[in-house]
């Protein structure tokens, strides 16, 4: 699988992808998630992904996930998440330890094995990752 495109803001720091330490792209990125990117909130940082169409990404907290999340929550492969035609395709692939997407009430749902949607906010452990809708390729 290929690695995210990424940068990183608040605080500056490297991200961790495929169990090596990238430095970020940009030093300050945007306020604001441009179309077709995913950023990740944990523990006060936050990173921003820019995924490429048909391009997928295993997060869990083994060594071979592209986005490593440390927290005895996640297991170790997780969920995938993939950049699809107009929106993101997440698939859980731990149905004993799922992965949650926020309603606008902001109350959690466990995701089905698979979940086609164009935006929204994923719970993984204790960290959040917001799917931005990508721009029309």
């Amino acid at each position: 699988m290929d690695s995210p495109d990424q940068t990183s803001s608040q605080p500056e720091e490297a991200a961790v992808a495929n169990g090596e330490s990238l430095a970020p792209r940009h030093a300050a990125a945007s306020l604001h998630a441009a179309p077709g990117q995913m950023v990740m909130l944990e523990s006060g940082r936050r990173t921003i992904f820019v995924i490429q169409p048909g391009q997928r990404v295993l997060v869990g907290r083994g060594p071979g996930a592209d986005l490593v999340i440390s927290d005895p929550r996640v297991s170790p492969v997780h969920a995938l998440i993939e950049r699809r035609g107009p929106g993101w395709l997440v698939t859980g692939l731990d149905a004993g330890n799922p992965t949650w997407i926020l309603d606008p009430t902001g109350r959690p749902h466990p995701v089905p094995p698979e979940l086609g949607l164009r935006s929204g906010t994923l719970m993984v452990g204790g960290c959040l990752v917001l799917l931005h809708p990508p721009q029309a390729d």
